[in-house]
């Protein structure tokens, strides 16, 4: 049996390997890199939605009276009338 081995026969043995199965290995680099990409966001999601180091705080939501005023002076639907006059159709914006 003749068992040199030399540079020339490992780099065809390497390329015949690659050139045979590009694809299967893309296709697991690829997998590989969605499942670590994932599995990143997913710690993030779960490391942002701890909220045992946060304090609670309450924030103080009042309006002052002349809000109030306001917001109750305001006209509902039927109460507002309709005042637009749509006679005049659409015009052209383009035109001089």
């Amino acid at each position: 049996m003749n068992l040199t081995i030399s540079l020339t026969s490992i780099k065809k043995l390497i390329v015949a390997f690659l050139h045979r199965f590009h694809i299967m290995i893309f296709v697991v680099v690829v997998l590989l890199g969605m499942a670590f990409i994932i599995y990143l966001l997913y710690t993030i999601v779960i490391s942002s939605t701890d909220t045992g180091n946060i304090p609670q705080t309450t924030t103080n939501t009042s309006f002052d009276k002349d809000t109030i005023k306001r917001i109750n002076d305001l006209k509902t639907r039927e109460e507002s009338g309709n005042d637009l006059d749509l006679s005049q159709g659409r015009t052209n914006p383009f035109v001089e």
